[in-house]
């Protein structure tokens, strides 16, 4: 990649006649979504992009608005007015890996363009009828926008990944990727779906793993990470690696990853669109949920079991043989009524409910967790659903 240099005379003034000579609203449609391209067809102009920006509003493109949106804060993030474009190609240029935030990049790039001041009710209207509009239109980074915006909260569940199910695979690198972080997060560990979800991490973007530095030990790297790096974010340990939040994964080393992936990633055999989905009725389920003050707390228990080849280590360093199962504890206008379980290993389930008043209810999360081996997903589901006291 070159090397960023200081722009001469000539380039500053190449620069300034981008608007008028070098680049029409035409080019930026004909770029077909590429960002990168884009920030190529600018050179670095933000007075360029904001022009355009504006034509694209008074021809009432929304498209266009929005990739716009995304080139400048691209243009912005690699620094691309110290480039100098005689000497670059789109090679050389860095990849601008943009993730749903609420329709920010586009309400402020309208508001800088347009010279209007911030209002946060004319930015939801304005950013929901824009990118509802794009949609509609096929156009898949508005679609993640909006059901990002939707889920904002539960966005690393189950429920999430079956939302984004019917645009997966159709050529969108960070749906993929989303859909993939959904079921990597919304199923359990160690489950066809949570490796599914791996792949479509790998296979997109790419999972973001770090290695030790040289001369440091994996276990040291890990308690510096957690401590110094990423102190808020949950971890756990699985395969040997240690999994910090919704997406980075520490690995021992490069080569141990790339083992991994070619052993447990590259084969994966996806599953049917058929075997995600079960009847519900969202309706009649979140009537149930708010008219009987339906509760849910999460908890997860070790039950012992000779018979299982799972094992835990007791205080004084023996073990324990058995198996976890996670559950949600119910309860109805904060009265316990039930549990329902579904144990880790098995996805098996468990339940000790006697109210068939609230069956919809039980019957869709035993549905989730049969599926997902998560009752937190069950529960961010439910919670999606309008549960007001989940």
């Amino acid at each position: 990649m070159s090397s960023p240099v200081s722009l001469s005379v000539s380039t500053i003034s190449h620069q300034a006649q981008v608007t008028e000579k070098d680049v029409s609203l035409k080019n930026i449609r004909d770029a077909r979504g590429d960002i990168k391209e884009i920030r190529l067809l600018l050179q670095g102009s933000k007075e360029a992009c904001l022009h355009l920006f504006r034509e694209a509003v008074e021809e009432d493109d929304v498209i266009s608005q929005i990739e716009l949106s995304q080139a400048f804060f691209g243009i912005q993030w690699g620094k691309d007015n110290e480039k100098d474009f005689s000497s670059i190609d789109y090679r050389d240029l860095e990849e601008f890996s943009y993730y749903p935030k609420e329709f920010l990049l586009f309400n402020l790039v309208y508001e800088k363009a347009m010279k209007v001041p911030c209002d946060w009710k004319a930015r939801k209207v304005r950013s929901t009828e824009t990118f509802t509009r794009a949609s509609e239109m096929g156009y898949l980074p508005a679609t993640l926008e909006l059901k990002h915006a939707q889920w904002k909260w539960n966005s690393n569940s189950y429920g999430f990944a079956v939302e984004l199910l019917p645009f997966v695979g159709k050529g969108d690198r960070k749906i993929d990727y989303c859909f993939g972080k959904a079921l990597k997060n919304g199923c359990q560990a160690g489950s066809k779906l949570y490796y599914e979800g791996l792949h479509w991490m790998e296979q997109s973007i790419g999972v973001p793993v770090k290695y030790p530095p040289k001369g440091q030990s994996f276990d040291d790297f890990f308690r510096r990470y957690v401590r110094f790096e990423d102190a808020s974010s949950t971890y756990y340990n699985h395969d040997g690696f240690w999994h910090i939040g919704p997406s980075v994964i520490l690995a021992p080393s490069e080569e141990a990853w790339r083992t991994f992936v070619s052993e447990k990633l590259k084969d994966i055999s996806i599953a049917t669109p058929e075997s995600y989905l079960f009847a519900y009725n969202a309706e009649e389920i979140n009537t149930l949920l708010n008219e009987c003050k339906i509760g849910a707390v999460q908890v997860s228990s070790f039950v012992d079991c000779s018979a299982s080849e799972q094992a835990v280590e007791d205080f004084d360093g023996s073990k324990i043989f058995g198996f976890r199962i996670n559950s949600l504890s119910i309860d109805e206008n904060h009265v316990p009524i039930g549990e329902i379980s579904v144990r880790e290993d098995t996805f098996e389930i468990y339940q000790t409910f006697e109210n068939p008043k609230i069956q919809p209810v039980i019957t869709f999360i035993e549905n989730v967790m049969k599926k997902s081996g998560s009752a937190g997903s069950a529960h961010a589901w439910l919670r999606q659903m309008g549960g007001y006291y989940i």
